[in-house]
């Protein structure tokens, strides 16, 4: 048996579910004339996202609020928010975080327009729809960032409409607990001081104050719904003020000094993973980001919740020599049996990806180089037997600037805790018209052997990497890029396949 452990993984992710875009979030490019790439779209797969049901955890205390989170089915987790919840999206990130360590990963949806407040989401038709969707497990419910302050905001607005978010929330899900998502401070160099707050200490300490007497306090005394106790903070932005008290802290702010740049999501996730699952958020993935500053936030959220209860421990058999497993990469979501589908391009991550009979594996699969963007300009058909969505959609690399600017234009695929043995890796990619007569050849490197594809009007061509093993780690990295052969603009991937062959 072998232990699922934290995985290496690059995940920004995409806007997707209810969001819409704002902020740093940018949709993935497309490429070419007339190239309809998408904006939306899970990393899921069969062998990613999905589920229904169950338990949670608490912040604080090292305790749980539930008996448990179960092991054998996924959480249903809703978000309500906008712009500090979909940029990453931050859901996505609780998912993969999940995920990385064993947990099924839960089925999320959110709906998170930016700038909006709890009581603009009151008149908001796709938030009020994913609410009596219903059989939530949790739902988390982030405000405007400076609507829960004195000096300003409205904090008794606040209080209000996240009183009837946990009402209607219980009315259509009894069994869900309810997430007060805390937000943080602006940047010391925002101009919001020292005119509104005096410095950050003092808008995170009226933040603090007003999320907990909402959890404590406002919403045990004013929510119709029983029992009304079964609310609790997941206290995100007083593990910014903990981090960035630090004699050398990683910048978290983005580059406005107000939303949350990529370490202070991971952070944002860490927190909010430890307080619906109850577990420490020690040794889960990292998400993309330096081992050390990735342990560093890992360390300051759970000094942060006071969670010490540790995760189970997963397991699943290892491959069996024969077994194969079948990835697709590109903007069709469309899932067919015994395939893995990879939407996002610039970070997407699956876990216990699916063999060709439909069984989950304990092997992940994680962009931990981003593809410039992704399209459905492929030719349908081939004669290899994959499906036409296989080949119609790809991930792409390289630079609309000419060949010579395409060749640094990279883009990697990593498989991890694959087991020691032995593997065959085939990779496919179509994409019709032959970009002017400049080609389309594509170079694929795996450990030190490269293969170039033309993938111009292709139908039958594939990469074949035979007697490759990964590395000490369970790592095996693909790089795919430009050839440096060829005078082409762009490089791409449409499908892995990847057979154990020998132990």
């Amino acid at each position: 048996m072998k232990c699922h452990g934290a995985a290496l993984l690059l995940c920004c992710g995409l806007l997707v579910g209810l969001a819409t875009c704002g902020g740093e979030q940018t949709p993935q490019p497309t490429e070419g004339p007339g190239a309809g790439g998408s904006a939306g779209g899970s990393s899921g797969g069969t062998g990613g996202a999905g589920g229904d049901h169950a338990g949670g955890g608490q912040a604080g205390g090292g305790g749980s609020a539930w008996d448990g989170v179960p092991t054998d089915r996924p959480l249903r987790l809703s978000f309500i928010g906008n712009s500090f919840t979909h940029q990453g999206p931050i859901p996505h990130l609780v998912r993969d975080l999940a995920a990385s360590v064993g947990w099924p990963a839960p089925m999320v949806d959110y709906s998170a327009p930016g700038g909006e407040t709890l009581e603009g989401h009151q008149t908001i038709p796709e938030s009020l729809t994913l609410v009596d969707a219903g059989q939530w497990d949790f739902v988390v419910l982030q405000e405007y960032s400076t609507r829960p302050t004195d000096n300003a905001g409205d904090p008794v607005a606040f209080k209000s409409a996240a009183t009837w978010f946990y009402d209607r929330s219980k009315l259509a899900s009894p069994e869900a607990q309810v997430v007060l998502y805390e937000t943080w401070a602006r940047h010391p160099d925002h101009p919001i001081y020292p005119g509104t707050f005096s410095q950050p200490a003092e808008m995170q300490a009226q933040l603090r104050f007003h999320y907990n007497d909402a959890a404590d306090g406002y919403i045990p005394s004013n929510a119709a719904a029983a029992p009304a106790t079964d609310v609790q903070v997941a206290p995100v932005g007083d593990a910014w003020e903990q981090h960035l008290a630090d004699s050398d802290p990683l910048r978290l702010h983005g580059t406005d000094d107000y939303h949350a740049g990529p370490n202070g999501r991971y952070l944002n996730a860490l927190v909010l993973y430890s307080t619906i699952y109850g577990v420490v958020a020690t040794g889960v993935s990292e998400l993309g980001l330096d081992s050390q500053d990735a342990q560093r936030l890992q360390a300051v959220s759970d000094a942060t919740t006071g969670i010490t209860q540790q995760p189970p421990v997963f397991s699943q058999p290892p491959l069996q020599v024969g077994q194969t497993i079948q990835v697709d990469f590109g903007s069709i979501d469309t899932v067919v049996t015994g395939w893995n589908v990879v939407t996002d391009c610039t970070a997407g991550s699956l876990f216990d990806v699916v063999d060709t009979t439909g069984t989950a594996t304990g092997v992940d699969v994680l962009i931990t180089d981003a593809f410039t963007g992704a399209n459905e300009l492929g030719l349908g058909a081939n004669t290899l037997g994959y499906p036409d969505t296989v080949s119609l959609d790809v991930c792409w690399t390289g630079s609309f600037d000419g060949h010579t600017a395409a060749l640094v234009e990279t883009a990697a695929v990593t498989f991890d805790d694959l087991d020691d043995g032995r593997y065959e890796v085939r990779l496919f990619a179509s994409r019709s018209g032959d970009d002017a007569g400049l080609g389309r050849l594509t170079r694929y490197t795996l450990e030190s052997d490269f293969v170039d594809v033309e993938i111009g009007d292709n139908t039958s061509d594939t990469a074949l990497f035979t007697d490759v093993s990964p590395n000490s780690g369970g790592h095996m990295v693909l790089q795919v890029a430009v050839s440096p052969a060829g005078t082409g603009r762009f490089g791409y991937l449409g499908s892995i396949v990847l057979t154990k062959t020998s132990e």
